[in-house]
């Protein structure tokens, strides 16, 4: 018999108002062996399809907490409580083995800019301006934020990352190790992707998301981010009142191994797929990475990537894959598919055979050398292709204020360059995005 271990989780529950949390704390630690994180503030949450109609009748809300608690098996679920995993989530540019190029990046930031035609959109007078993007990362350091010891106040320009005006998690009690602070999780990934964001829309704001945190008594580089995190991001943009609240949503990473959390990969109801469509149902776009877990290069994948989850049909994980969420591929500026990129369909069910959407530029000099070239040699995976694709649209709300994630979705698809087999794939989707073209399809 498997003997009990003691494993990180999140316990949803419903309550009257936000002060039973306690009560309800109490209970879970006497019946259920369970230790609250009690630095995470208890987080509203929209309630699992089949517990929406009871609870409106009740008039109670959702709410999730996270902690530790010992489990011989897989979490259960209770007639009142619902036990997830809090899932470790890692970024989508590790290895990031490209079979094009031979490991060298191709071109720079600036000639991906020519190459979407993204210099024309801003001769139009259109470059990010009122559009806020919220980066759901490891963390940005921001111009005017007291960052952490050891972090530069601010990256000499270039690179740099612009305005900064707010995010998750707020700061501690000293007024520190908030939003905006530091970068050093995941190896300066974070303000890679702000700087590939305001590469193509220089003058949109930027909302730090920041899902890492350095774990007591681990190096301050380990991957210590975790579902629950991103859960709680969330819930702070979309409670953030406008107009900071971020129009867009970029996501580039998420789960190599669906062993390690099946519910995260293919449930709609996880805590963060829930999470993910009331986003979108207030009217944020949202962009995930498809992830580097794709069989077309000869060499093997990330090794970071399952043994079941690599390749077609298996590959693109979660909220990653959600029908609703526009996923981004990765091409060099060669036009070439990289090889890479996770394929679809789509994992998360109901299965969505048509994903990727599409692909976007990575692998270019941009960030990455010229911040800190012992980290990287380049922006790279599909992180920097998801950045770049963000950045595009930023670009597409300012020019139509009232995009939704259709229309966004439907544009850059339909003018979107074929590389791969003629029509959507399921290697590169619908090709490679063309700003220009989907700019004056609007």
């Amino acid at each position: 018999m498997a003997e009990a271990r003691t494993v990180r989780v999140m316990v949803e529950y419903p309550a009257d108002r936000e002060h039973d949390v306690q009560v309800v704390l109490r209970e879970l630690r006497e019946k259920h062996s369970f230790e609250p994180d009690l630095a995470f503030p208890a987080v509203q949450i929209r309630p699992p399809k089949d517990k929406q109609a009871e609870l409106k009748r009740t008039g109670q809300l959702f709410f999730l907490v996270r902690g530790t608690m010992k489990l011989k098996g897989a979490p259960p679920h209770h007639s009142t409580f619902r036990i997830w995993a809090d899932t470790r989530i890692d970024p989508f540019c590790q290895s990031c083995v490209d079979c094009t190029t031979a490991g060298r990046p191709v071109g720079d930031v600036a000639r991906v800019v020519k190459e979407l035609g993204v210099d024309w959109i801003w001769g139009a007078g259109y470059t990010g301006s009122g559009i806020v993007v919220g980066v759901v990362d490891a963390g940005i350091t921001a111009y005017g934020r007291p960052v952490r010891p050891g972090e530069a106040a601010a990256i000499p320009c270039p690179p740099a990352t612009g305005q900064v005006i707010g995010g998750w998690p707020p700061p501690d009690q000293q007024g520190q190790g908030g939003w905006g602070t530091t970068s050093v999780g995941w190896g300066q990934h974070g303000n890679m992707m702000a700087f590939d964001v305001q590469a193509i829309a220089p003058e949109a704001k930027l909302w730090d998301i920041r899902v890492w945190s350095p774990e007591t008594g681990s190096a301050a580089g380990n991957f210590a981010a975790y579902v629950s995190n991103a859960v709680a991001g969330y819930r702070a943009a979309i409670n953030a009142p406008p107009p900071d609240r971020p129009h867009i949503l970029t996501n580039s990473w998420g789960l190599y191994d669906s062993g390690n959390d099946p519910q995260f990969a293919f449930s709609p109801e996880s805590p963060l797929a829930r999470m993910v469509e009331e986003a979108l149902d207030v009217g944020m776009l949202v962009l995930f990475a498809a992830g580097n877990c794709g069989t077309g290069c000869q060499s093997d994948p990330d090794t970071l990537c399952g043994g079941g989850d690599r390749g077609p049909g298996n590959s693109i994980l979660g909220p990653n894959g959600h029908s609703r969420v526009m996923t981004v591929g990765a091409a060099n500026l060669q036009g070439a598919w990289c090889g890479y990129t996770s394929q679809g369909p789509a994992a998360l069910s109901p299965y969505d055979v048509e994903k990727p959407d599409f692909c976007s530029y990575t692998r270019f000099d941009g960030f990455f050398p010229t911040a800190d070239p012992t980290l990287r040699d380049f922006d790279g995976g599909t992180s920097a292709a998801t950045a770049i694709a963000a950045g595009v649209v930023a670009l597409l709300k300012q020019r139509s204020p009232g995009l939704t994630q259709e229309d966004a979705k439907r544009a850059l698809r339909g003018t979107a360059q074929d590389i791969r087999a003629p029509g959507f794939d399921t290697d590169s989707g619908a090709g490679i995005i063309q700003a220009k073209s989907a700019f004056k399809r609007l």
